[in-house]
Parts: C-alpha cells; structure tokens; sequence
C-alpha cells in the first residue's frame, strides 16, 4: 500500500516536472543588458537588452510610452547589440550555440521521457517509454534535418529566431531543410560583419607583380584596388595583409623579386596560421556536428532503453541527468561567452584584448557596463531541479528499505 502512494507521489511529481520543462522551453532563462552615456535612461530604462531561450536569443526591448517619446514598436535590441559589439570584433548573437538551439526540442523530450521512465515501478514499463521516445525523435530528427520543408517541423520560438534575425518570412524558408536552416542562418551570422576565406598563398602570387610595378611607380594602394579584387583578394582581412605588404615595398624600392616573393609567401603562411578558418569549412564543421548529435541522441536513447532493462543503477541516470539541467545550461553559457569574447575579428573598429564576457553580475567594456543575471526560466529550471531531486529522495529511501 505504501510502495503504490509513492509510486503515486513520483507520477505527480513526474508530471509537475514535465509541465516545468515545457515552461522553461517557452520561457527567457537569462537576460543580459548593455548600458552607456549614448543610451539614456529615458529612452532605454533598461539599456539594451536580449534574453536568452534554450531555443533562441530574442529581443528584450520594450516599447517606450512617454510625454516625450512614444514608439508604434520596440526597438530590436538584439540587432542593436549586435552592432554594437561588432566594433570590437565579436561575432554576431546568432553564431552562438547553433546546435545546441536547433536540437533542444528534441533533448527536451528525451529529459520528459527519462522523467516520465524514472517514475515508472517496472523496468520493462520504464524501458517501453524510453523506446518509443527514440522511435518519436529518430524519426522526427530525420524529418525536420534532412527532408525538404522539415524546417517547419521545429519549435515556433526557434522558427520566429531564424526568421527574424536573417529578416524573412516563413514562406522564405518553407523548403529548407533543418540543415539547411542551420548553414544558412550559421553562415550568416559570421559573414554579417567579418567574412573569412580559405587563403592559399601561392594563388596571390601572380599579383605580386603589379604590386611591385605600382610601389616603383609611387602609386597609392588605392590604385591596387580592382587588380587584387579581381585576383581573389576579396575580405576586408586579405585587402589588410596586401596593404602592409604594400607598404613594406614601398620602403624597400630596390627589393628582387625573387627575393619579395619568397618573403611575401613566409608571411602569407604566417598570416594564414593566425587567421580564422574560413566561413566554409566553420560551417561545414557545424554542419558535422549536428549528424554526430543526432546518432548519438538516438543511439544514446536506444541504449538507455536497453540499460535500464538489463542494468539496475542505471535506472539512476534517468533522474540525474535532468536534475543537473541548470548546471548543464550555466556551463553551455559560459562556453559560449568565452568563445565570443576569445574569437574576436581583427577587422573590429577597436583592437581589445580577448576577454570573458559576464557570465553573472555586472562588467565593463569600453564605455559599457555590461549586466547579466538568470531570468523567470532559470528560476522554473532550478524548481525543477528540486522537484527531480524529491523524485530520487523518495526512490533512494524506497531502494533502501528493501535492502534492509
């Protein structure tokens, strides 16, 4: 009679979870804020602002109504931010977490089902749950990644993101495929303000002769302009090293070609150690790691399934693995401001050192201080954190008692 109110007690509480966990998809888990003199109070009282969701970052701006000012809409604070860090190199919002956001309606009902299995008393029940959850995301993850239109078979908030940040309508992007929505929105995250190419240095050579013949000729770079463009050298970064390179003829007049050549060529391949890799082979990168996340969701999913039947502990991972979940989320997050603020672009306006971005609290860059603190999602995260570690309490106590 006992055993079947506990089993009662962790099915409503399996439940409470699952309710939580659909709060926490739809709701901001984290705000972050900008503020500097050319930002008054008046017109920004809360600076320039985004929230962070599992699935999207969006606009935290509200619309200002005021004697003196009234706006028919708010401000896109999330554009605005992006404009703003750009100056000092960062990267744009949208190339931060590709994977994780497009995936995460998927983990999401992973964490439901293994809180749903952990409740169940039998392992064979337990074990059924978890099976057909990975038939539903195998072939769910087929659909929205790699078949024409499987786009719109993803969350509304991740939808809504995509579109909005690369300025089209649902109709733009009606045929894509998941992975296609990932390349295409990844893409242009890095190409908005810092494109990169792959440099193979021996193809500039052959330019090299007209840099040598407009130097002795006393020519301004300018001059240079079509000539290199035409020869491939297409990036503000590229254009950056010919002009130095330019300038370094122009202090040795009397330089040999063959000699200018081989010097070009040393420091092209030097140049090209420290540059990035090109937005080609990012996204390629990217794009890879999305089919390694989804054979290892599903097979992951199918081995569970099988370990929860054959191997008893392992009944425990159904229920750890949600209860760490604002751990899991605060480490993704750091991550990713560490990669933002130690991926900077030469080609920003100001030259900053890299730097870790505020993970929580307030910072300062330049003239901005910078706030970042959990926001209503963070808060349903970490209550279902405590009910998930109830769910276990009780579980423990109950394993406990039949091994006395």
């Amino acid at each position: 009679m006992l055993t079947n109110k506990k089993n009662g007690i962790l099915l409503g509480l399996s439940v409470v979870s699952v309710i939580l966990l659909w709060m926490i998809f739809f709701s901001p888990i984290w705000w972050v804020s900008l503020k500097a003199p050319q930002y008054p109070e008046t017109a920004f009282p809360d600076g320039i602002r985004i929230h962070f969701h599992v699935n999207g970052v969006f606009n935290g701006c509200k619309k200002i109504e005021s004697k003196e000012k009234s706006e028919s809409e708010a401000l896109n604070c999330k554009h605005e931010m992006d404009a703003i860090n750009h100056y000092v190199g960062m990267y744009p919002i949208a190339a931060g977490a590709p994977v994780e956001r497009a995936m995460s309606p998927f983990v999401f009902v992973l964490l439901a089902a293994m809180i749903i299995a952990f409740a169940l008393p039998k392992r064979k029940h337990k074990a059924i749950v978890l099976l057909i959850t990975a038939l539903v995301i195998a072939v769910w993850g087929y659909k929205v990644l790699y078949t024409e239109g499987g786009i719109l078979l993803e969350s509304s908030p991740y939808l809504q993101d995509l579109t909005s940040t690369m300025s089209l309508d649902k109709k733009d992007i009606q045929n894509w495929t998941g992975k296609e929505a990932i390349a295409k929105s990844y893409h242009e995250a890095l190409v908005r303000y810092f494109p990169t190419q792959e440099v193979n240095c021996q193809d500039y050579v052959p330019l090299l002769k007209y840099m040598l013949i407009y130097s002795g000729q006393e020519r301004e770079f300018f001059d240079l302009n079509d000539v290199l463009v035409n020869g491939g050298v297409t990036t503000p970064s590229l254009m950056g090293f010919f002009k130095k390179q330019y300038a370094y003829l122009k202090k040795h007049k009397n330089i040999a070609p063959e000699k200018y050549q081989k010097e070009f060529l040393q420091q092209c391949h030097i140049q090209t150690k420290k540059s990035t890799i090109s937005d080609k082979k990012r996204t390629e990168i990217i794009l890879n790691i999305v089919d390694i996340f989804y054979g290892v969701l599903v097979v992951a999913m199918f081995g569970l399934a099988f370990a929860v039947l054959k191997i008893r502990a392992a009944n425990w991972l159904l229920i750890l693995v949600p209860m760490a979940l604002p751990i899991f989320f605060v480490l993704d997050y750091a991550g990713w401001l560490w990669w933002f603020g130690h991926n900077l672009s030469t080609m920003g306006a100001f030259t900053v050192k890299p730097f870790m971005p505020t993970v929580f609290g307030v910072g300062k860059v330049a003239q901005f201080s910078t706030y970042s603190y959990p926001y209503i999602g963070f808060a349903y995260i970490c209550i279902l954190s405590v009910v998930t570690g109830a769910m276990a309490l009780i579980r423990f106590k109950e394993d406990q008692n039949k091994n006395d």
